[in-house]
């Protein structure tokens, strides 16, 4: 297999780590966003430059984090996070969050949401914070600089929630590839 196959065969493979939407989160989740990539000089305040906004949730269970889930999105405008929470939260859910404008109103679909003034690095949110930093750290470890940055979000988070489940998730994952469409080249190179 040639290197166009390698990078084929592991978009593939992530790609078919993504999230099937059937488990949405149901206990104690945080919300936030956040920006992924290496320095860049023109970024100033919230304006990401070159880097990619990615928003994360995580379920907290005791003083731990029992899943996660994450997604890039245009914007950290109301309408791309709300869209998120919908596909990954379920209503019922205690959702907590910082006092950032995209999430104000959202109150309507998530009636248990809070947002709370954001403490100095994250002290009020230390689960999803050590989550986003972990997260990054893998990122800049394995695989140093990432372009298409969901295929690999999707592959952290697939990893992360089935942390504890030893014995069939390889078999998941043959079955999930299979069931997913071919990714020629053409496609992986135009998106």
């Amino acid at each position: 297999m040639g290197f166009i196959g390698r990078i084929l065969f592991k978009q593939k493979v992530m790609r078919a780590m993504s999230s099937s939407g059937n488990h949405p989160m149901d206990g104690k989740v945080d919300v936030d966003e956040t920006y992924v990539g290496g320095q860049d000089e023109k970024a100033v305040g919230r304006n990401e430059g070159k880097k990619q906004i990615m928003v994360v949730a995580v379920e907290r269970k005791g003083k731990g984090v029992s899943r996660i889930y994450g997604r890039v999105v245009d914007t950290a405008a109301r309408k791309h996070l709300k869209r998120f929470m919908m596909d990954h939260i379920a209503p019922g859910a205690a959702v907590r969050t910082d006092r950032w404008n995209g999430y104000r109103g959202l109150e309507s679909e998530f009636p248990k949401l809070v947002r709370e003034k954001s403490e100095k690095k994250g002290k009020n949110f230390p689960q999803l914070h050590r989550t986003v930093m972990l997260f990054k750290a893998w990122l800049r470890g394995i695989h140093h600089s990432v372009i298409h940055l969901q295929p690999y979000i999707d592959e952290y988070t697939y990893r992360f929630n089935r942390h504890k489940m030893k014995e069939g998730i390889f078999e998941n994952l043959m079955k999930r590839m299979v069931e997913k469409p071919p990714y020629p080249y053409k496609e992986f190179y135009l998106s």
